[in-house]
């Protein structure tokens, strides 16, 4: 039987439909992210003024007036739409001029990524051959769809009605052919300008184009894209220009590492501004963002973006230790590589495996073993002096020894590609970070070069202590209320050398001073004895966290990462007094020999 119909499928097939159709166009609307509109709409837009003729390429993103009320408007030439195409246009996963596919912006984003936030309506408007049509799209009574208007000509309610004479009254022309979208929220008073999600969320006065800077990396130079006076923080117009093209002009420096299959790694720099804290040098007024990014980049488009302190934060895993307010990583997918955009375009998805999320972190290992030697150098510049930590490390070493943790760090996602799916092997001086001392070490087990994706099992070495005491580098890493942070992928330790706890140990300390003791020479040894004890609280907390790694049983994987989270490891910060009579003894001993040492000197 099951034969029999498998043989007959060419005449019994019949294609899926629809039960509710009512229901599937409102769950494809309300499930689309809000702040995927402007990308939609602003794609659309582009897209279309590149038919236009060369010179004549123009998109111009503007407030205009609706019964007194400023509502955002999107304008563009290219050609446009007669009465029936803008009936057709307004149907979901209908496309007028364009080729559909699942890896193309065919057409569907706009309205869906429009309407969840513009119930009260979307209008349309095109000019073609000289006569200008409008729809309005909107939701009534639980419904989306097109709105009845009242027709100028006829005085009966239709869904598409000719504004000509209504588009001539506003400004525009019919010369040439174009389109309008202009959204009017969810309320008749709402200025979808300064308010275009209807306080939901709440916008800052920038958001338009730092939104499109968070999205767009590449922007069709052939097209003008406008910013009018009414829509930007300087009350002037601006002309967009693509973070691509700002990066070649306005960066200190910049380079691009070619990987194979597919894979690019730019690497940029923008130093501090000279005269103007807290910015970039590339920065140029209020509507150009200037703050260092992570991100992956993908058909000219950012995806997974971390700005500020969220890149500040996680850029240790990608080997940029310090200096991450001035350093960007863009990891660059080609074309072909084996990925596909989401549904609503807000992610990207591996097309092979479980087809898993695109995730910026997957590339971290790729990203510090590739990083440009004038990079390294860069890095190297901007941290601090180790020596501090240098005794501190050996005694590490020795605790890591003597209880057996392995070098088994957690194992990154294997990036789900073919090609990519055996191991890396990465340049040896790029393999790990090392401290100062271990990069003058001979080669041996410390400078093994790791391979992407592999467990190692060995004894775990040193990792590396970055002391942090500047309050930018403080908090980038989140540390301003914490004592240390651990990078598992970096195996780099980051340690607060402002946190609270080191000034109460030093004052402990010099209350205990010998009476012959100078009050500097005191404090300059409490605080140097209490900055050693601080580390090594720490340091043995995070060992001690490491061996719980190769539990088999009574820890989870969240119980392994709580014990060597931030959290812990300051709470072993606090506890100054572990230590106190040990250090007591040194303090009193240390000054005295101090002391007596200086009064010799002067007696000389």
């Amino acid at each position: 039987m099951l034969d029999d119909r498998e043989h007959n499928m060419d005449t019994t097939f019949a294609k899926l439909g629809v039960g509710d159709q009512d229901f599937l166009v409102a769950s494809m609307i309300e499930r689309c992210p809000k702040v995927m509109m402007l990308r939609e709409l602003l794609m659309n837009a582009i897209e279309a003024a590149s038919r236009a003729e060369p010179g004549a390429r123009r998109v111009e993103v503007s407030g205009v007036r609706v019964d007194g009320v400023r509502k955002l408007c999107i304008w563009n030439t290219g050609p446009g739409m007669d009465a029936e195409q803008l009936f057709r246009m307004c149907d979901i996963a209908s496309s007028i001029g364009k080729a559909q596919g699942l890896d193309r912006n065919f057409g569907m984003g706009a309205k869906v990524a429009s309407l969840p936030s513009n119930q009260l309506g979307v209008r349309y408007r095109s000019c073609r051959a000289g006569r200008v049509h409008q729809v309005l799209l909107g939701k009534r009574a639980g419904v989306y769809g097109r709105l009845a208007q009242i027709d100028a000509s006829t005085g009966q309610p239709a869904v598409v009605v000719e504004v000509t004479t209504e588009a001539q009254a506003d400004g525009r022309s019919i010369e040439t052919d174009w389109t309008e979208v202009v959204l009017f929220g969810n309320r008749h008073d709402q200025d979808t300008v300064a308010d275009p999600y209807d306080r939901n969320p709440s916008m800052l006065r920038n958001w338009l184009a730092t939104a499109i800077y968070s999205k767009f990396y590449h922007l069709n130079e052939s097209v003008e894209v406008l910013l009018s006076a009414d829509v930007t923080p300087m009350g002037k117009p601006r002309r967009l220009v693509s973070l691509e093209s700002r990066i070649a002009e306005r960066f200190a420096r910049h380079d691009t590492v070619l990987l194979p299959e597919g894979l690019s790694i730019h690497y940029l720099y923008d130093p501090a501004h000279p005269t103007l804290e807290r910015h970039n040098a590339s920065f140029e007024d209020g509507l150009v963002p200037d703050a260092s990014i992570g991100a992956v980049l993908h058909g000219g488009e950012l995806y997974e973006l971390r700005r500020e302190k969220h890149w500040t934060l996680e850029a240790p895993s990608f080997g940029v230790s310090f200096g991450a307010r001035h350093i960007s990583v863009l990891v660059e997918l080609s074309s072909d590589f084996p990925v596909r955009p989401d549904g609503y375009r807000q992610f990207l998805r591996y097309q092979g495996g479980a087809q898993e999320q695109v995730r910026l972190n997957d590339f971290a290992g790729l990203v510090r073993a590739n990083r440009p030697e004038w990079l390294r150098e860069l890095i190297e510049s901007m941290s601090p002096d180790l020596d501090l930590s240098r005794d501190i490390s050996d005694h590490l070493r020795s605790l890591l020894a003597a209880i057996g943790v392995k070098r088994m760090r957690p194992k990154l996602r294997r990036i789900p590609v073919p090609a990519l799916s055996s191991p890396v092997q990465l340049p040896r001086a790029s393999a790990q970070p090392r401290t100062s001392e271990q990069r003058e070490s001979p080669a041996g087990k410390e400078n093994t070069p790791e391979q992407v994706g592999e467990m190692v099992p060995d004894v775990e070495f040193v990792p590396e202590l970055l002391l942090v005491r500047q309050p930018n580098e403080i908090a980038d890493r989140n540390l301003t209320h914490r004592a240390a942070r651990y990078y598992p992928e970096a195996h780099q330790l980051f340690v607060n050398m402002s946190y609270p706890s080191v000034g109460r140990l030093a004052a402990m300390l010099q209350t205990t001073a010998p009476a012959h003791a100078s009050g500097a020479l005191a404090s300059s040894v409490a605080t140097s004895l209490a900055e050693q004890d601080h580390l090594l609280r720490i340091g043995r907390a995070l060992v001690m966290g490491l061996g719980k790694r190769d539990l088999a049983e009574g820890w989870n994987e969240a119980d392994k990462r709580m014990a060597v989270s931030s959290e812990v490891l300051t709470i072993a910060a606090d506890d100054v007094f572990a230590n106190r009579a040990e250090l007591t003894r040194r303090f009193q001993a240390e000054v005295t020999k101090a002391s007596t040492e200086l009064a010799a000197e002067s007696i000389i």
